[in-house]
């Protein structure tokens, strides 16, 4: 079964990429997503290859973002695509079709990038406002997010933004099929404690 919490690591954390991976696997996540930006392709890869051996060790999935080439090259099980990064289809091709690829969804337009092949997963959001992410696009509604949500359908949705534990069941009842975070564990002040309450809210 799909894990229903994803981490997102992140670049403005008091611990490394790894340190935040292993604090967030040891408190049971098991799935992870490198979000790591402003690297040159050689230390990219050399981060995500570091975060890939522990999810691995944990037996936890590990997808990178932005990057399907960074994904291959590290050996990471698929990739998360934002808007203007890759399409699905360039995805698939440089990936396999046993990889998983994951998209950005913040409207409904966005849908139509997706064409034809086949999307593992969403990111619906955002949920409200965050710090974790530059760019961030305006915050939905509780309406404007379940029609997202539906739209997207039957394609699992995970709402992101400025998410925590205590939200889970009002975006469940949305539509939602699970949640990502960043901050949440990655800006918390015991990151390990932290994902265990988000395991523990989501029932992962």
């Amino acid at each position: 079964m799909t894990p229903r919490l994803q981490f997102l690591t992140l670049d403005a954390a008091p611990l490394s990429h790894p340190e935040q991976a292993r604090a967030a696997l040891r408190g049971g996540v098991r799935w992870i997503q490198v979000r790591a930006k402003g690297r040159t392709e050689d230390e990219w890869v050399a981060l995500a290859r570091t975060v890939v051996a522990l999810c691995r060790e944990h037996g936890a999935t590990c997808v990178i973002n932005d990057s399907p080439r960074v994904a291959r090259l590290a050996g990471a099980n698929g990739v998360h695509l934002g808007p203007e990064d890759a399409t699905p289809a360039e995805a698939r091709r440089e990936l396999g079709e046993a990889a998983i690829v994951g998209a950005t969804l913040n409207f409904p337009a966005h849908l139509a990038r997706l064409g034809a092949t086949r999307i593992d997963y969403v990111g619906v959001g955002p949920f409200r406002p965050t710090t974790s992410k530059v760019k961030l696009a305006p915050v939905h509604s509780a309406d404007s997010l379940a029609a997202l949500i539906a739209a997207a359908a039957p394609r699992p949705a995970f709402a992101i933004g400025g998410v925590a534990a205590a939200d889970f069941p009002a975006l469940r009842a949305l539509g939602a099929y699970g949640i990502a975070v960043s901050g949440a564990i990655a800006l918390a002040a015991d990151p390990e404690a932290a994902a265990r309450a988000l395991v523990a809210a989501v029932g992962d």
